[in-house]
């Protein structure tokens, strides 16, 4: 039989292990905006577009039906697509022809993102659930583009009058990562102060009292809460190009939905 002793040193042990792991998964996502940072700083470059489409970014959803008295659908992300189809972009000084390296990425704002995923019409919500309702549900797959007269920021490298790069995105994306740093630093200032206090007031004299075993729920609390929450924040910090879409459609709402393209099988 575990003693009190063992069962406090065994959360002690696994609170800091916790939080070790979090504080150190979070640090390499900080490396990685870091670097973004950094070569941004010589290469990011903002134009307009001329091009009549000159990226398109994609993701392939599957489609469920919800049970229920009206129907509904929810959608479930399988793969995203990023694709520099290039053209020309005009820039302060010269116009240069923009081409993709390989795993070139597409980034699109939000709001575009999310009103491409809207739905289009009542037949098309109609169709959706009718695909829906077998085993396997529907697949569709909604698209993004980036078009004529669009502000564009683009990261590459200028080869004569030609520009190959490896992102383009609809915003500033240097915004984009000081904003997921912050959240990363606050999630590891959280992380080490959570379980910093949870150890000084279980270890508060004496040793199981009232005092120590409130700092030993603190520590629980720590172990339960801190992994959810670092694991929204590593799902925030995934870029644009990849970051989930997933979404819902109900009947009763397509009416103020944004047009979609769809694809089913």
């Amino acid at each position: 039989m575990l003693t009190r002793e063992v069962m406090g040193l065994s959360l002690l042990g696994l609170a800091w292990v916790t939080a070790v792991m979090v504080a150190l998964d979070a640090l390499i996502d900080a490396r990685a905006m870091l670097e973004r940072l950094s070569e941004w700083k010589t290469n990011l470059l903002q134009g307009q577009v001329v091009a009549p489409e000159l990226a398109v970014h994609q993701v392939e959803q599957r489609v469920k039906q919800l049970d229920g008295d009206e129907p509904a659908l929810v959608f479930f992300d399988r793969k995203h697509l990023s694709t520099v189809l290039g053209g020309p972009v005009k820039f302060a000084d010269a116009t240069l022809e923009v081409a993709g390296a390989p795993g070139a990425e597409v980034w699109i704002d939000e709001d575009a993102r999310q009103a491409a995923a809207a739905c289009p019409s009542s037949s098309a919500f109609e169709s959706l659930v009718t695909g829906a309702r077998g085993a396997g549900g529907a697949v569709r797959t909604v698209r993004s583009s980036v078009r004529a007269g669009a502000l564009v920021w683009l990261s590459g490298t200028k080869q004569g009058s030609n520009l190959i790069i490896n992102l383009v995105a609809t915003f500033d994306p240097r915004t984009w990562a000081k904003r997921r740093l912050l959240a990363i630093a606050g999630v590891i200032v959280l992380d080490l102060a959570w379980v910093t206090l949870g150890t000084v007031v279980a270890l508060w004299p004496p040793v199981f009292g009232v005092v120590s075993i409130a700092g030993a729920s603190i520590l629980l609390g720590h172990f339960l809460g801190m992994t959810a929450l670092a694991m929204a924040a590593r799902e925030k910090s995934r870029t644009p190009a990849v970051a989930f879409l997933r979404g819902a459609w109900r009947r009763d709402a397509v009416e103020s939905a944004s047009p979609v393209s769809v694809s089913q099988s």
